[in-house]
């Protein structure tokens, strides 16, 4: 027989047991569902965080007191304490490392995590309240679509101005033409709308045109840190790396900043000099162990959907005994027959590999529909789920399809 033919026929042997092919693969079923749902989901997310971050540009550097990390519970008191006991960044620090020949541009940086903002009636409360110096809005990632950035005179003479988020717009200002002008108040003080940010988007529930960045002398003026977590609200400074000369610039900084704060060379960094490299390293990690143990738990759907396949083609085997006997009695070779059911059994995986493919898209959509979660299915995971699923009826088909190709054709046209 072809190959065709031998196809053709294990396909008409899965349409006359729907139900138990059905039965039989809900293991390989969940096992790929499972795989390709965790796939899209963390292909989307990769793909939304490399562009969220491609935004902060791969030269850029964010010196805090602090250094990035993925954290699964709180910071204790102690931790606290100790960043509490590190000096605070200066705005002669900025101008120092502005200063450095691998250095293109330094701007000093604070924000709170919200602030109250209001216009007439309508109040928001501001995920991101942020004073800055001239030139964070572009080495920020940041684009102005409306009006204009903070200037030198904004910050020289603390005046109340301010640039918003296109969310700060639709939210406080929906029912204006023009918001450029216009006077909205940030706590209890007014300031006057300069510029309006061009439109990010969100990132894991978190709306990144939420945003209100006035001149940093005027966040000094009228919004000192306080509180039990003003050591977050403490200067950053934000610097951008000439291009090609990113590690040389971090190596320049950090010399420059022990040397100011007197470190002696058994002593750590009380700084952090954070970039993008550095989230996508933790960021990684994190998937990393997300996909690790999605392929555990895969893996062991698999293997219980593949022990499933095993025991249904020897069920079907001895069914199909005395038609295995009457096809060795017309001429059937062995070989023929051993392929014939390593077909029925890889077919039977790969269906089942395919119905999972769907279930794992659906219920990726539905995360992405349902919660900040992103979700995007690559090709290669389809071509994976369905070619792996055919693998397992592959390994697990081969002792059954063995028992039917031993069989003496006598003894199976005897079999009642």
């Amino acid at each position: 027989m072809r190959l065709s033919d031998l196809f053709a026929t294990a396909l008409l042997g899965l349409r006359a047991n729907r139900v138990r092919a059905l039965l039989t693969t809900l293991g390989i079923i969940i096992g790929v569902a499972t795989v390709i749902s965790m796939v899209s989901i963390i292909e989307g997310m990769n793909r939304y965080t490399y562009q969220v971050l491609g935004a902060i540009g791969s030269n850029t550097i964010h010196v805090q007191k602090w250094a990035w990390t993925i954290r699964m519970g709180p910071m204790s008191r102690k931790e606290m304490r100790e960043l509490a006991r590190r000096p605070d960044l200066t705005l002669d620090d900025a101008r120092a490392i502005e200063r450095l020949p691998s250095v293109e541009r330094a701007v000093a940086v604070r924000s709170q995590w919200s602030q109250t903002v209001r216009f007439r009636s309508e109040e928001l409360e501001v995920q991101s309240f942020v004073g800055a110096e001239p030139g964070y809005v572009e080495v920020s990632g940041l684009e102005i679509e409306r009006g204009r950035d903070i200037t030198e005179q904004d910050q020289q003479y603390r005046r109340q101005v301010c640039v918003i988020g296109q969310y700060v717009v639709d939210q406080l200002l929906k029912e204006v033409a023009d918001p450029l002008g216009r006077e909205i108040l940030i706590g209890n003080r007014k300031f006057m709308i300069v510029g309006v940010l061009k439109k990010k988007g969100e990132f894991l529930g978190t709306n990144l045109d939420n945003i209100v960045i006035i001149p940093l002398s005027t966040m000094e003026k009228f919004f000192p840190p306080r509180g039990e977590f003003r050591v977050f609200r403490s200067l950053s400074i934000l610097v951008q790396a000439k291009e090609g000369r990113m590690e040389e610039a971090l190596r320049e900084i950090e010399e420059l900043l022990r040397a100011r704060r007197g470190l002696r060379f058994d002593q750590e960094n009380n700084f952090g000099l954070n970039t993008q490299q550095v989230l996508l390293e933790a960021y990684r990690k994190l998937t990393s162990g997300i996909f690790l143990a999605m392929i555990a738990i895969a893996s062991l759907a698999l293997l219980v959907g593949g022990i499933g396949i095993m025991n249904i083609m020897l069920v079907s085997v001895r069914e199909r005994t005395r038609e295995i006997g009457l096809r060795m009695a017309v001429g059937a070779k062995r070989r023929e027959i051993l392929l014939q059911f390593l077909l029925e059994s890889m077919v039977l995986t790969a269906v089942g590999g395919l119905l999972g493919v769907f279930l794992g898209f659906g219920i990726a959509k539905l995360v992405d529909v349902l919660t900040p979660l992103p979700s995007a299915m690559p090709l290669w995971s389809v071509v994976l789920g369905v070619g792996f699923s055919a693998l397992v009826g592959l390994f697990f088909g081969i002792h059954p399809a063995s028992v039917a190709a031993r069989m003496d054709p006598i003894e199976a046209l005897r079999y009642e």
